[in-house]
């Protein structure tokens, strides 16, 4: 008997809602409208890219220069005490309110760079010959935003930023370079009386003055050879809150460099030790900084440059690049030691970097940004059954290239090296082990014969009743010399 079970109940009937309002003109026509138009222009700008698509993105590459020249030469109010920092930050090298380091400078070329292979790849013609043009100017388009954009924060906010906080200095608040200079003045002037030298202060402000600088100013034409667009665009975000948000503490919580804390320099109500270690630096100069522009010599606290530094290296850790996280975080360890060792930041100011860059980070997820111009792909036509693909001769015989065939070269070439790299470390290990085992074995026969052969030869034998087997007498000596004056008759 087949067991029953319970028809389910299903409502038969459809309850319809009454209106909850009413509309008397309808803009769903206009509204569908401006969307299409929109996606209209997105398709333009995301579709395949020509030579017209080339030639724009080549002058927003050339317009990049003279834009940093045109905000580089903005009169801002203070402008000399930005020149004095300035000064300040490079060493005693310069006094000008314009940021000229090298590096700086290499980083608005590459936009002219990026321009000439743009303009190249839009006049030669799609052949395999000029597939490597045409794959770094399909490179360079991608990025024809991004770059341009990290450029002009790189080279120009800093002094924007500076010249707001020093716009602000009435409000400042609370002085912290007392407390720090009561916390951590004698320990900083014993470590510079202790371990300074020469050469460590060459060293140290070679790296303050132009490797420290390396990460920031070459780190958008790394990504773009990298092809990190994610990356790159998280680090603009990232970059601008972090000089945004470090305006407040600079003002309210204001500190000032250690040097600053120097009788030598013109301190009135502190007297430390602290030198300014950077190598020829005139005292007359910087005691005139001290007095007339103090200020630039101020927002020390947090210390943006380990700040960016570790915003930088956790944007790279929540991107899955942590071999260049451990890079960058070890060159802001290392930007704050030389700081530190150089008088010009507290440990405090260090330390109070990395809260702040952890909330930069936390903040900059909040904000996506996309500013890379990626080409949409085409649909894939599927092919049904008895059909043949055929290739198209208008294809394009650059687009190989684009495919990722550099990026496998580049990994299989690198898997290569560290091959041949870890059998020549096993060869020379190996022959360095054998080399070793045969001068032990050396060694240990040498021993042998000096401890064994030279006793056995120098023992004295008396024969008693011996003659040997011509008749000649034994002798009693030195067996092993030569000498017949040393063997005696018995």
């Amino acid at each position: 008997m087949s067991p029953r079970f319970e028809t389910p109940v299903r409502p038969s009937t459809i309850v319809l809602t009454p209106p909850t309002g009413f509309r008397t003109a309808s803009s769903r026509p206009y509204r569908k409208r401006r969307r299409a138009s929109f996606a209209g222009a997105l398709d333009v700008i995301r579709g395949e890219p020509t030579a017209i698509h080339y030639l724009v993105a080549a002058t927003i590459y050339s317009i990049t220069p003279w834009l940093v020249a045109q905000l580089q030469s903005i009169p801002l109010p203070h402008d000399g005490i930005l020149a004095a920092g300035i000064y300040l930050a490079a060493g005693a090298s310069r006094e000008s309110s314009r940021p000229e380091a090298p590096l700086l400078t290499i980083a608005v070329w590459v936009n002219v760079v990026g321009a000439a292979a743009l303009v190249a790849s839009a006049m030669l013609p799609p052949v395999r010959r000029a597939a490597r043009v045409h794959a770094v100017a399909a490179r360079f388009y991608k990025y024809a935003i991004a770059l341009p954009v990290w450029t002009l924060l790189v080279v120009n906010l800093d002094r924007f930023i500076a010249n707001e906080v020093q716009s602000l200095t009435g409000l400042a608040g609370w002085d912290a370079t007392r407390l720090f200079a009561a916390i951590e003045g004698r320990s900083i002037a014993w470590m510079q009386h202790a371990i300074a030298s020469p050469a460590l202060t060459a060293f140290a402000s070679f790296f303050d003055a132009t490797v420290r600088l390396v990460p920031v100013a070459l780190g958008g034409a790394l990504l773009v050879a990298a092809d990190r667009g994610r990356v790159l665009n998280s680090l603009i975000i990232v970059y601008l809150l972090a000089a945004l948000l470090a305006v407040p503490l600079f003002v309210l919580v204001s500190a000032f460099e250690p040097w600053t804390t120097n009788a030598a320099y013109g301190a009135d109500l502190l007297a430390t030790n602290i030198r300014y270690l950077y190598a020829d630096a005139p005292a007359s100069t910087l005691t005139r900084i001290n007095t007339h522009y103090h200020w630039a010599a101020g927002g020390v606290f947090p210390s943006l440059n380990v700040a960016v530094l570790t915003c930088g290296a956790l944007v790279l850790r929540r991107h899955h690049l942590r071999s260049m996280s451990v890079v960058l975080f070890a060159w802001a360890a290392m930007s704050a030691l030389v700081a530190v060792y150089l008088g010009r930041h507290w440990l405090i100011d260090s330390l109070a970097a990395i809260p702040f860059a952890l909330s930069v980070v936390a903040l900059g997820k909040r904000f996506p940004l996309d500013v890379n111009l990626t080409v949409r792909s085409p649909k894939q036509l599927q092919l049904r059954p008895g059909e043949i693909a055929v290739v198209d001769p208008n294809e394009q015989s650059a687009d190989w290239l684009l495919s990722g065939y550099y990026t496998r070269q580049l990994s299989m070439l690198s898997r290569a090296a560290r091959r041949s790299m870890r059998l020549a470390a096993q060869r020379a290990h190996l022959a360095f082990a054998r080399l070793v085992s045969s001068r032990s074995k050396r060694q240990q026969r040498r021993r042998r014969h000096h401890y064994s052969a030279p006793a056995e030869s120098n023992r004295r034998v008396r024969f008693s009743g011996y003659r040997t087997p011509n008749g000649a007498t034994p002798v009693v000596g030195d067996v092993g010399s030569r000498d017949p004056a040393a063997r005696t008759p018995i």
